[in-house]
């Protein structure tokens, strides 16, 4: 199973090796995803043998056209999605009416569950999955599935040529979300309270930040270790100077800036709750005097409408963190490979003008990875928010000593 399930040893071993006082090792010194072996890069680019799956599925041939895949894929006759998100249902709708003779068959799955069930049928021989939708949160995806060639990046390259080089390097991304710090724009007309990552580690808002524990899922312990690794620990290092006009201290033990960050977050006394919609309800429900503002999902922005809020994110300097960058692929030895194929383009947003099997997941709170793909109406252009790099091999090797270091913070 996943790496990150070994989490929990390697935090009782800490505990026992270290003292409270101590500030997390790890760092950004981990290897550059470019400097692993990529098996499929090295068979794509004809330095390694091609697998008899890899021939006889193409999953290399980046130059085939919709109608090419299509005629191959009415052979084949069907394709089986396991998404993360519940849109996948209207995605499968208008695949099935754009390629009739193709059935596309969508399962709604949680990410635990979606890993387990398609690890445990791929185990078994059981190829059901055609292609999964899903998030490599913690870089697991990459680092056990894509080097260990379980599971495909299909890139065909009139869609690529589309999509910054940096995102679609250790994964085919379908669109990003983020988890952002939100304010209540009623209780403050003039703009977001705070605009600097460290004013929130200030007096003034001591026990008045809410966010989700780090510890209770695997996203926001990548998030946090998204500040301890890259560039984001000197990022931070210049903004603290920025703000107080002083060079920053790190407390004893503690590696960087980064963690540094985190310490001070931590001593800050957040409020921790279970979920995003708590913190964007508590955030954004008008009528508050001195609201609290906090870190939750992006696409909370989504239901300000429907619930009467007036939540509104803030763009963060130097950084609000990395994205939650939901990805496609392929799982090797699937049956309907060029079905599947034809799928992702179509998720993709396809080479022909019709977005019909993107349009479902281009929702306020969440940014296309096409820069000919518009985003969302009122949505802040990405290029414009200040988001640190998803770097998987940062995050895999990582997110087990951050995750230890905020423990043993108390």
């Amino acid at each position: 199973m996943l790496q990150h399930k070994r989490w929990f040893a390697g935090t009782m071993a800490a505990v026992m090796a270290l003292s409270l006082t101590a500030c997390g090792g790890g760092g950004s010194d981990a290897a550059d995803p470019g400097a692993a072996v990529d098996p499929n890069q090295e068979a794509a680019s004809g330095q390694a043998e091609l697998t008899p799956w890899e021939q006889s599925s193409g999953i290399f041939n980046t130059d085939e056209t919709d109608d090419e895949l299509y005629e191959l894929a009415k052979a084949e006759g069907k394709v089986t999605l396991y998404s993360i998100s519940s849109r996948c249902t209207k995605v499968a709708e208008a695949f099935n009416a754009k390629y009739p003779g193709v059935v596309c068959e969508p399962f709604d799955i949680s990410t635990n569950e979606l890993l387990e069930k398609v690890t445990r049928e791929y185990d078994a021989g059981q190829h059901v999955a055609d292609v999964v939708h899903i998030k490599d949160q913690d870089g697991s995806l990459y680092n056990e599935y894509i080097l260990e060639k379980k599971f495909y990046n299909y890139q065909p390259a009139a869609i690529m040529d589309h999509i910054d080089a940096k995102l679609r390097e250790t994964q085919t991304p379908l669109y990003i979300e983020l988890t952002q710090l939100f304010y209540n724009s009623e209780a403050n007309p003039d703009g977001p309270p705070v605009t600097n990552i460290w004013e929130i580690t200030q007096p003034e808002w001591k026990g008045r930040l809410m966010m989700q524990n780090p510890l209770d899922n695997i996203s926001w312990g990548s998030w946090i270790t998204g500040f301890c690794v890259g560039d984001a620990p000197a990022q931070l290092e210049a903004a603290y100077k920025e703000l107080t006009g002083e060079d920053l201290v790190l407390s004893d033990g503690c590696e960087n800036a980064g963690y540094e960050f985190l310490k001070r977050l931590h001593d800050n006394s957040p409020i921790f709750t279970s979920s995003s919609d708590e913190i964007a309800e508590s955030v954004g429900t008008k009528g508050q005097a001195n609201p609290p503002i906090g870190f939750c999902a992006s696409s909370k922005l989504r239901k300000n409408k429907d619930n009467d809020w007036c939540l509104a994110p803030i763009n963060l300097t130097p950084t609000t963190g990395i994205p939650a960058i939901n990805t496609v692929y392929v799982v090797e030895g699937c049956e309907h490979p060029n079905a599947a194929k034809l799928l992702i383009r179509f998720m993709m947003g396809g080479t022909d003008g019709d977005t019909s099997g993107y349009d479902p997941f281009n929702t306020l709170g969440g940014w296309p990875v096409r820069d000919d793909i518009e985003p969302a109406e009122g949505s802040t252009p990405y290029s414009e928010i200040n988001v640190s790099d998803f770097n998987p091999t940062d995050i895999y090797d990582n997110i087990n000593p951050v995750r230890d270091f905020w423990t043993l913070l108390g």
